[in-house]
């Protein structure tokens, strides 16, 4: 695909993220009512899927850049709608902690990386949009970001809740896509298994037998707290 094309779906992906944020903004201030809220939500939902998918497909079609390469890389972000019941289960990592991908040394901008992880975790629970935008800048730095794939599935299965069927059906492609790439990325990240157990577990096509091997994987590699309760339940 043309790289102007590329760059052109890319701003349009932005577009739709922000457009996400302040329908959000105006629902909670009472100026969009519930009915319009839905119709709106699930179009943007459908056309940012649309989007990803176009992009996804150009982005395969070009030749693989040398790792150490850090120019123009596409975003890896997910359709978001508005936040659900399913937020509470966020879970925000603590700076001090070993994250998955982590790195004694390394040539990439490693603190601006470290930055963005640590505002993406904080934004989480207030800004799950913003969130998503901050993981999309480090995967554009380092695209198998293991953190950065692992929560954006995450999010993106967690906020579907508000979504119509046909667009949470995507959102649930989607986010458990990227959470499959976050365990190729990094095995031995336990969230990324965590995640994907309790997805292919609470989705109407989910495998059961695989769910149940995700969770054997995310307790075997010793899970912070609230993400090994997520799995016990």
């Amino acid at each position: 695909m043309d790289p102007d094309r590329l760059a052109e779906l890319e701003e349009e992906r932005r577009f739709l993220l922000r457009s996400l944020r302040d329908l959000d903004a105006e629902h909670d201030a009472g100026d969009v009512d519930d009915a319009d809220y839905a119709t709106l939500c699930d179009g943007y939902t459908a056309r940012t899927a649309a989007v990803l998918r176009t992009i996804d497909e150009g982005r395969a079609a070009r030749p693989a850049r040398p790792r150490g390469n850090w120019g123009r890389r596409l975003l890896l972000v997910a359709t978001v709608v508005a936040v659900g019941a399913g937020a509470g289960w966020m879970v925000a990592r603590s700076s001090g902690q070993r994250l998955g991908g982590d790195e004694i040394t390394g040539g990439a901008p490693r603190d601006d990386i470290a930055t963005r992880l640590a505002r993406a975790r904080a934004a989480m629970f207030t800004d799950p949009v913003g969130a998503i935008d901050l993981y999309a800048e480090v995967l554009a730095i380092r695209p198998d970001d293991p953190e950065s794939l692992a929560y954006t599935g995450w999010l993106l299965y967690t906020l579907a809740a508000g979504a119509g069927e046909e667009a949470r059906a995507t959102a649930i492609a989607d986010a458990t896509n990227r959470l499959e790439d976050a365990v190729a990325a990094d095995p031995d990240y336990p969230d990324a298994h965590c995640f994907l157990a309790v997805v292919l577990g609470n989705t109407p096509d989910g495998d059961v037998d695989r769910a149940r091997a995700e969770v054997d994987e995310c307790l075997a590699h010793d899970p912070p707290s609230d993400v090994r309760a997520l799995v016990e339940e």
